[in-house]
Order: structure tokens, then C-alpha cells, then sequence
């Protein structure tokens, strides 16, 4: 007897990750941040100059060869738009989602009325081609329901367009456009495709950076982060600093109101931490109730943040308060090698502040001990 294997655990999977992908919302500081830390501003320079090479080449080929007075508006008002985007690109601070949301959008509109008017197959082609780049800087910088719907357009410019020229050339509209759409169909939800894969990838890798309970960075989030910060700072002459915060008689939480309060309290303590500091530190968990906060400062400033940290996790709560203490220390980036491991640093001011954190304990807890900054051999 052959059994055969069970599809729809899979496709019950499948379904699910499809729904996480629609209904996830646009994080679209996070993906640029990503792409202006990685590429250095490289990725903006290179839109631009694609956007200027789509104004160039409308102008030299397109221009010319446009059939009709109107079609020749429509190419030069593409070109001009394209050049003015160009510059926005190039010589503008990275646009904001509303902004590149008209970028798309104008761009979208000026290719199908140019092709409209027009009606020949270059245009149509070259058409084609402008919505398909559209289409990948859609698959990096937004997400699924703007590429469907900037997809869904392409696919009725197509469909206008192949109605067009069936009833110029006398063709079978209707034969000859449910064909064209089908072959255009094919291309244009490719990207689709493309932006599901990347989604699956980056939360694949996010998981593996990050706490699951909590969703803080986690210790190797913290050491793949912690160099972008350190060159931060070279750049900023600041120095870093380094809190660690150990929840006080976290073992007597779980002994009196079990562990799923004790999970309560952490994710509790994780978010309050998070909102006592700045938005570009650096929080983690490395592991129980030891939580780490690593940040960008001038000497003087450690003070009031490590109050505020304490201050938000003793804050009051509806069950099992609970308090911290905190071992804090940091380091001038001045008087260090520009070479230095970042990883390698984080771990000696780690170190540092978690023999401070211990001192904070013994001393009753709901403290902080602040330690000698690391000198440039610590």
C-alpha cells in the first residue's frame, strides 16, 4: 500500500506565512536604514543615476520616434519628471515614504498615458520596461499591497494598450489581448514572488538576531550591530557605554507566581527598558533576567539615563513589581585604534559593567555602580 504524503500540514504553513506577509506592516525606515548602512549611500546615488538614464533614453529614442503631437507631450513631460526625480535622488536627503510613494505613483501615471497616446510597440516596450524597474524598487522599499496594486496598474496599461493596437491592426481584440495580458501577467507578478522570498529570508534572519520572548536583539544581534555603532562614534569623537541591568530576586517571581508571570515581568522590564533610552541604543537580552544597553554618549550624560532605566522597570505594576540593578561603564572612542574589534570591545565593557552590576547587588539592589571608564588597554 503506498501512502501518500500529507499536503496540507504544508499548504496549511504556506497559507499562514503568505497572510504574515500581506498583513505585515511597511517598516520603511528599517529596510532604508539597512540599505544606507550596508551601501552607504550607494544604493540612493545608483537610483538616481537609473532615474536620469530613463530621462536620457525617453529623450534620445522615445522622443523621436513618438507617432503623435500628444504622445510627444507625454514623452517630454516623462523626461522632465524623470530628471527632476533624478535630482531629488542624487542630490537630496534619502525621501521619506510619502515621498517615494509619489516617486512610483507620478512615474506610473506618466508611463501609462505616454504609451496610451501613443500606441506603438516601441513605446509599449519601453514602457514596459520603465514599470519593471518600478517594480524591483517596489520589491526592496515598500511592501506587498503597493507592488500588487503598482503591478495591477501595469497589467491594465498593458490590457488598454494591446486594445489599442488589436483594433488598429483589426485583430481579434479580444483573442489577441487575453494573450498579451497573459504573457505581461507572467513578468509583472514575478516581483510579487521576488518580495515574498526576501520577506521569508530577513524574518528568518531576524529571528536569529533577535530574543523570541522579548524581541530585543539578542547576543549575536548585539555583536552584529554594536560595529555600526562603534564607527558612529569614531565619526562623533563620543565615547560608548555599556549598562547592564539584572532584575533583582527574579528567581523568588517565579517561585511565587509561576513562570508565566516570570515571562510577563521580562517582557515587561524589556519594553520599559527600551523606552527609557534613546531610540538608536542598543538593547538586548543575553539570556534570564540580564539585559544589556549599549549607546553613544558624552561623559556626565550616564547618569540620568541609568535613572530613568532604573526608574521605568520599578515603576509600578498591576502584579510582581520588581526592581534592578545596574552595572554601567564606558569607553572614549578617541583613545582607541580605529582598528579595534567592535565584538571584542563589547565584550570587555560587558565585562566591566556586569562586576559593577554585582557590586550594585550586594549594596541591596534598585542601584547603579558606575565603574572607571575603560582605558585604551582595558
Amino acid at each position: 500500500m503506498v501512502v501518500l504524503p500529507d499536503y496540507s500540514k504544508s499548504l496549511g504553513v504556506f497559507v499562514r506565512l503568505v497572510r504574515e506577509w500581506w498583513s505585515e506592516p511597511v517598516d520603511y525606515a528599517a529596510q532604508v536604514q539597512y540599505f544606507k548602512r550596508a551601501m552607504s549611500g550607494a544604493v540612493q546615488i545608483l537610483i538616481g543615476l537609473g532615474t536620469g538614464m530613463d530621462a536620457v533614453i525617453s529623450a534620445v529614442v522615445l522622443l523621436p520616434s513618438a507617432s503623435t503631437f500628444a504622445s510627444k507631450v507625454a514623452v517630454a513631460v516623462f523626461v522632465a519628471l524623470q530628471v527632476f526625480w533624478a535630482w531629488v535622488w542624487c542630490c537630496r536627503s534619502w525621501p521619506s515614504r510619502s515621498t517615494s510613494l509619489a516617486f512610483v505613483f507620478s512615474a506610473d501615471l506618466a508611463i501609462a498615458v505616454m504609451v496610451l497616446l501613443d500606441g506603438s510597440w516601441v513605446l509599449a516596450s519601453f514602457g514596459f520596461g520603465f514599470f519593471a524597474m518600478l517594480s524591483v524598487y517596489l520589491v526592496f522599499f515598500d511592501g506587498p499591497k503597493v507592488l500588487a496594486g503598482h503591478i495591477g496598474w501595469v497589467l491594465v496599461t498593458t490590457a488598454a494598450v494591446a486594445v489599442k493596437v488589436g483594433v488598429d491592426a483589426q485583430l481579434d481584440v479580444v483573442d489577441f489581448t487575453a494573450k498579451t495580458l497573459l504573457s505581461a501577467a507572467l513578468v509583472a507578478g514575478t516581483p510579487l514572488g521576488f518580495q515574498a522570498a526576501i520577506w521569508a529570508l530577513r524574518r528568518d534572519a531576524n529571528e536569529s538576531v533577535t530574543d523570541p520572548l522579548t524581541s530585543l536583539l539578542n547576543r549575536r544581534g548585539l555583536h552584529m550591530q554594536v560595529g555600526d555603532l562603534v564607527r558612529d562614534g569614531y565619526l562623533n569623537n563620543a565615547h560608548v557605554v555599556v549598562m547592564v541591568v539584572d532584575l533583582d530576586r527574579f528567581k523568588g517571581i517565579n517561585d511565587a507566581f509561576g513562570h508565566a508571570v516570570g515571562d510577563e515581568v521580562l517582557v515587561r522590564s524589556a519594553r520599559r527598558i527600551k523606552s527609557a533610552v534613546r531610540g538608536s541604543a542598543l538593547v538586548a537580552r543575553l539570556g534570564g533576567e540580564e539585559f544589556v544597553i549599549v549607546d553613544l554618549t558624552e561623559p556626565g550624560h550616564t547618569e540620568r539615563v541609568t535613572e530613568r532605566v532604573l526608574s521605568a522597570v520599578a515603576a509600578p505594576a498591576d502584579r510582581a513589581p520588581i526592581t534592578a540593578s545596574m552595572g554601567v561603564t564606558s569607553v572614549a572612542l578617541a583613545k582607541l585604534a580605529p582598528e579595534i574589534d567592535p565584538a571584542a570591545l563589547l565584550d570587555t565593557l560587558i565585562g566591566h559593567a556586569d562586576h559593577a552590576m554585582f557590586e550594585a547587588k550586594r549594596h541591596g539592589g534598585n542601584s547603579a555602580i558606575h565603574t572607571q571608564p575603560v582605558d585604551s588597554d582595558g
